[in-house]
């Protein structure tokens, strides 16, 4: 059973700004505090890769300017998990509130490749980033949009995602920060945080590229 459809959209900030959120809410590591991140996502393809798009509302920002491929989970942290097809191993991306990045490919938490650097650099260098600290709750809210080009996919050959079946998942974490918390899109289970179980990874696929796609929005 397929559980999300992901739509083939241009690439274009415009249009990824129109598509609905998803709500990024279960805890399956509840730490004793009342939960006061608010997080969603939404995630479409395009000709030449993927592109997400994270809203996050939360009281409390601890964001370095790491080296890539560096501690981003320590941080305000939002993640991207996905397996193509029937590929054992699975590709997790990471990004902070001011545009640091890793991402590594593997079978589980303990056997990963980082992607080669030049290619998570692409990555960075086009990130597109908002902070609003001026909420009247006295939260913060940030919103990032991340394309993630074909090429990043470096340990699989893929010519196109249109038609192409996978498995997904997102989350939000913040180790470090004065109220750290673990949030998943789809429920995890586990005595310690650990959001690397693809074995519980959510059914997706990349819907078909159409003709007149261009002209949708």
């Amino acid at each position: 059973m397929t559980l999300l459809s992901i739509p083939y959209l241009p690439l274009n900030t415009q249009n990824t700004e129109k598509l609905p959120l998803h709500k990024i809410e279960n805890e399956p590591w509840k730490t004793g505090r009342e939960l006061s991140c608010a997080v969603a996502f939404s995630v479409s393809h395009h000709d030449e890769g993927v592109q997400l798009r994270f809203a996050v509302t939360e009281p409390h920002l601890r964001a370095r300017k790491h080296k890539i491929n560096g501690d981003v989970h320590k941080d305000n942290c939002v993640e991207f998990f996905i397996a193509f097809g029937d590929d054992a191993n699975y590709y997790n991306f990471e990004f902070n509130c001011l545009g640091s990045v890793k991402g590594a490919y593997g079978k589980n938490r303990y056997h990963r490749k980082f992607i080669p650097i030049g290619l998570m650099r692409t990555v960075a260098d086009n990130l597109f980033i908002d902070i609003d600290n001026r909420l009247s709750g006295g939260g913060i809210r940030w919103e990032i949009i991340v394309n993630l080009p074909l090429s990043v996919f470096s340990y699989s050959k893929l010519q196109s995602l249109s038609d192409l079946d996978c498995a997904v998942n997102f989350a939000k974490c913040g180790d470090a920060l004065p109220a750290p918390h673990f949030i998943s899109w789809v429920k995890l289970s586990g005595e310690k945080p650990d959001f690397h179980q693809p074995g519980s990874f959510a059914k997706a696929s990349f819907e078909a590229k159409r003709v007149e796609a261009d002209q949708l929005l």
